[in-house]
């Protein structure tokens, strides 16, 4: 009963989903060639662009600390990257955190053996749709450069740049139309039709339904599982600080010891034996 409830609510919640909400985003970008490829041409402004890749929420492991899951991280013909973000908190779209997500883009392409000077980094562009004007300009979108301060701040070169569009900025030009296609509850108030028959899918058809409240129901078991994670790494801080050993740890959160050993030492802390 309890199931029938949850998918009710997840179909009722799919109804009301825009593009400019990120689980929506990249299921609807998941395997969408052609809807990757709209964005991508309209932001760059450039209609030669053809995406070879997709992948949706891909994550790059970081041993030394934080790792990063991409919402859509897309290759093009040429080689380029990108990684295309849906943000609406300007909490989640610094400066910082595009900075992050190039570099650990940079991780993927530095493999043992690479040459600095003969092997080449490929272009990346971090992109962050956001929904509202994050950096305060009043323009629809924003290209950030490194720049070189005593060469009239011409380009660095490095081939990294950050795009931040602004989602709230909807006038008549292709991009504009295009940020109001993110905020459309309603396949048919969008303008691009290639984003409206993807949505309808989504919103209408029976196995975009069910698809969708699959990946609700796989993303909820996910938040469980990072929430149980969270209490167990507290309950072995707390365990820890009281001083209480490996064993104890162990009998309190059903962890190896090697778990608990290896989560004690990530946090500088020497585990009593």
């Amino acid at each position: 009963m309890t199931e029938n409830n949850d998918r009710s609510k997840f179909i009722e919640t799919i109804q009301h989903f825009r593009l400019i909400d990120d689980t929506f985003f990249n299921n609807f970008m998941d395997d969408n060639y052609t809807g990757m490829q709209l964005f991508l041409r309209i932001i760059l402004n450039d209609d030669t662009l053809e995406v070879l890749s997709i992948q949706t929420q891909r994550e790059i492991s970081n041993i030394y600390g934080r790792s990063v899951r991409f919402d859509v991280f897309v290759r093009d013909q040429t080689g380029v990257e990108y990684d295309t973000e849906i943000q609406r908190s300007d909490a989640w779209a610094t400066p910082e955190r595009a900075r992050f997500n190039s570099s650990m883009m940079d991780t993927m392409s530095v493999k043992k053996g690479f040459k600095w000077g003969k092997d080449h980094l490929p272009p990346v562009h971090v992109i962050f749709i956001t929904e509202h004007d994050t950096l305060g300009g009043g323009k629809p979108i924003y290209h950030a450069y490194r720049t070189i301060a005593e060469l009239d701040h011409q380009h660095l070169e490095d081939h990294a740049d950050v795009i931040y569009v602004n989602a709230s900025y909807q006038d008549d030009s292709a991009l504009g139309r295009l940020m109001h296609d993110m905020f459309c509850e309603n396949p048919d108030d969008m303008y691009y039709s290639e984003l409206a028959e993807r949505s309808k899918y989504f919103k209408i058809d029976e196995h975009g339904v069910m698809k969708m409240c699959e990946a609700m129901e796989k993303l909820m078991e996910e938040d469980r599982a990072e929430t149980r994670l969270a209490e167990q790494k507290s309950t072995i801080l707390r365990l820890f600080h009281k001083g209480k050993k490996v064993a104890d740890m162990m009998d309190a959160t059903d962890w190896t010891a090697d778990q608990v050993r290896s989560f004690l030492r990530s946090q500088n802390l020497q585990p009593v034996q």
